[in-house]
């Protein structure tokens, strides 16, 4: 058996030369919405949960920051975009668990319905709020 050692391997690589397929780019972002949601977005939206249900008095603070704050508004829409999109993929993941577009060709389709999906919600969101 005979061993070769003068493999070349690559030392250096430049992860933005790498073309990654589009159901790889919803499963990393899948996972990166998941780590928003439970750091930023549960955060803020018991936050949200525990002044609106307090007292009248701060449910009404709590809507004069929505109408008065382009910021905050836009904060708890972005949040809710996300858990969108991590609902939107979640589902995605859960069929393919259940092998329902596992093939290559499905799962890219799948991939684009996603975000297809997710940026209409997102016009349908800006819409509705902030037209």
């Amino acid at each position: 058996m005979s061993i070769n050692h003068n493999k070349v391997r690559p030392v250096y690589m430049n992860l933005f030369q790498i073309r990654l397929p589009i159901s790889a780019i919803s499963s990393i972002t899948h996972r990166l919405a998941g780590i928003y949601i439970f750091f930023i977005s549960l955060p803020l939206f018991l936050f949200l949960l525990y002044f609106t249900t307090k007292s009248y008095n701060d449910f009404m603070f709590i809507q004069q920051a929505f109408n008065n704050s382009i910021f905050f508004s836009t904060f708890v829409s972005f949040s809710f975009l996300v858990f969108a999109y991590h609902i939107l993929t979640g589902v995605r993941h859960l069929l393919q668990d259940l092998h329902i577009g596992e093939s290559l060709s499905a799962s890219r389709v799948s991939s684009y319905i996603v975000f297809i999906l997710w940026f209409l919600l997102t016009l349908f969101v800006i819409w509705m709020f902030y037209l």
